[in-house]
């Protein structure tokens, strides 16, 4: 499983044994279960490199970081076999978000992507709970929606999951697009567009063309389909 992880992540395994799997995906040190792989993420007030010897002792079954010095010596050495795999990556948050697109391929699920300044949350309660009369169906928990939260909904995608229903949020120019890319939705929903944004974006106009960004990934989408079912 490492080893998969090493290539679908880009990175450079520097501790482990590759057969080794994981149970799920964390990126706090608090709540980390036994068996799970932590993600490393730098934050504002945070640095999840700071935690390695909390997770290792909470049995984490890996540990994706990009701060080859913040390694514990111990973890290299090999007098410490019960120690996690190590994969070292250029960019936690990137390879948090490439293992979710990566694990998003391997499940063939129906994705919706919703987006909108005002309304999404609701029309992502909806529309799941409204397929899920018929399908089994996975959604953001709560307002998990954006750069983290997303890859983090993805990663608990199962192969018997028929639909998933995915909020999206943003700030900025280029975010939608980046949720997409990792998602792939077939369906896209925009709720509706207004100044609720001004702040980050300069006019209404913008605010239109980053929530489009949903639509566009959609044109490449279907594009990509074309292309699949030609050959």
């Amino acid at each position: 499983m490492a080893k998969k992880l090493v290539q679908a992540l880009n990175g450079e395994l520097l501790h482990g044994n590759q057969i080794e799997g994981f149970r799920g995906v964390s990126i706090d040190s608090r709540s980390i279960q036994p068996g799970e792989l932590f993600f490393c993420i730098r934050g504002p007030h945070f640095d999840g490199h700071d935690f390695l010897e909390e997770v290792a002792k909470k049995n984490a079954a890996g540990i994706i970081l990009s701060d080859r010095e913040k390694v514990p010596p111990s973890f290299l050495s090999g007098h410490k076999k019960e120690s996690p795999f190590l994969i070292l990556v250029g960019d936690t948050l990137k390879a948090l978000q490439d293992l979710a697109h990566f694990h998003r391929q391997s499940v063939p699920v129906q994705v919706v992507g919703i987006t909108g300044t005002n309304g999404k949350s609701t029309t992502k309660e909806m529309t799941a709970a409204i397929a899920g009369m018929k399908f089994k169906t996975l959604k953001n928990a709560g307002n998990l929606n954006n750069h983290i939260g997303l890859p983090l909904t993805l990663l608990g995608l199962e192969q018997s999951h028929e639909a998933a229903i995915l909020e999206m949020g943003m700030s900025g120019l280029g975010e939608i697009r980046r949720l997409a890319e990792i998602a792939e939705p077939q369906i896209g929903v925009i709720t509706n567009i207004a100044e609720g944004h001004i702040l980050q974006l300069k006019n209404l106009k913008q605010v239109q063309a980053a929530k489009g960004e949903l639509f566009e990934a959609l044109d490449r989408s279907e594009e990509h389909t074309s292309e699949l079912q030609s050959h």
